[in-house]
């Protein structure tokens, strides 16, 4: 799909509903077998139906398959759709043995209503766990969630989380309260992270799609597109895979040293014991399905940690404390929100398009000479 960078800001949109449309007239332009799923109770904030839609380019029973999400958190979305309908528009020719396919808003209640998390305030990218064994709660959990839902008419009581905080780290250390704030929980669905108490329908609908497109798949590259980890405008590579293990080496041949240096963009040095993640169920089908994996989340920087961590404040507050707030408080802050995750600045969309190109073809063009090497 992607031969030189491509530099048309125009494939990034300013709603899901505009996303959507761009996404399926260019997949049909580009020949692409074309998928909707329609959600069972949600809605847009019209009333209008939400849809995630995958589009499959290549042979369907290819044995190298190549898969991009986007949508995972919704102010997210945005970033990684533009990055897939970019690759869509550059018609990259594909061997005969390789299968792109793109999986366009997984989450679509988050991006419809600009929000993380699914309808029922789930982060859905801690909701893949087995429910009936899920984690336990930790010293920090109640004492954390408690401070992170301090809140009035008028928003967050960031004051107070700050001082609370601060003294939590005081006594538990940074990479400890970091962990806390950040892997997920399991039993506060009114807090940050909550992975839920089932699966999702867009957890149910993911492994659907995979389940039914993976037949036959004999390597599978999965990238997970995301914002908001990094330096401004950079990528920023996770690999949760073991360290040496051949999925790791492979990620490591595919993208290079920033997969070892993940570390480095959380405050504490430490990345967080991450539950219930959306990239390690894609894995677990597609190896269950008898094929070899490469996987990795990919976010781009935006804005500090701390400043990201009241964007997820505002979100929570928007979805659960909000309702007789004013309502042009309320659109300021979900502005807020949004652009925390999705900067208008053309500067950093330019930079996300040029390194989304260049990730994407150095991907595809390792999952075909990994072909060659097995």
């Amino acid at each position: 799909m992607i031969n030189k960078p491509q530099n048309s800001l125009s494939v990034f949109s300013d709603s899901y509903e505009t996303a959507r449309k761009q996404f399926l007239s260019e997949a049909d332009a580009a020949g692409a077998i074309i998928e909707s799923f329609k959600h069972s109770s949600a809605h847009c904030p019209d009333g209008a139906a939400l849809f995630t839609d995958t589009a499959w380019l290549g042979p369907r029973h290819a044995s190298n398959v190549m898969i991009m999400i986007c949508g995972t958190h919704g102010p997210e979305s945005y970033t990684g759709a533009a990055i897939q309908l970019a690759c869509l528009k550059a018609r990259r020719p594909l061997t005969s043995s390789t299968a792109i396919l793109l999986i366009h808003a997984i989450n679509p209640f988050g991006w419809a209503h600009c929000s993380r998390t699914t309808e029922n305030n789930v982060d859905l990218n801690r909701n893949f766990i087995d429910h009936q064994k899920k984690p336990l709660e930790t010293d920090l959990t109640q004492p954390v969630q408690d401070l992170l839902r301090s809140s009035n008419a008028r928003g967050p009581r960031f004051a107070k989380i700050m001082l609370g905080l601060g003294k939590l780290l005081l006594s538990a250390g940074s990479s400890k309260l970091l962990n806390e704030i950040s892997r997920g929980q399991y039993h506060h669905a009114d807090g940050i992270g909550f992975g839920g108490r089932s699966p999702e329908w867009s957890n149910e609908t993911l492994q659907k799609i995979l389940h039914t497109h993976l037949k036959g798949s004999k390597r599978v590259t999965i990238i997970d597109w995301h914002t908001g980890i990094g330096d401004y405008g950079e990528p920023c590579f996770l690999c949760f895979d073991e360290i040496h293990t051949p999925e790791y080496n492979r990620a490591l041949q595919v993208w290079g040293k920033g997969i070892e240096r993940s570390h480095t963009n959380y405050s504490s040095g430490e990345r967080p014991d991450y539950q219930g993640l959306l990239i390690n169920a894609a894995r677990d089908v597609a190896q269950a399905a008898g094929a070899q994996t490469t996987t990795c989340v990919i976010e781009f920087g935006t804005y500090s940690n701390l400043k990201m961590l009241k964007a997820l404040l505002i979100d929570r507050w928007l979805r659960i404390d909000a309702m007789t707030s004013r309502p042009a408080l309320k659109e300021k802050l979900k502005e807020q929100v949004l652009r925390s995750f999705y900067p208008i600045d053309v500067q950093w969309r330019a930079s996300v398009l040029n390194h989304g190109a260049k990730i994407f073809s150095d991907s595809l063009a390792a999952l075909d000479a990994w072909k060659e090497e097995s």
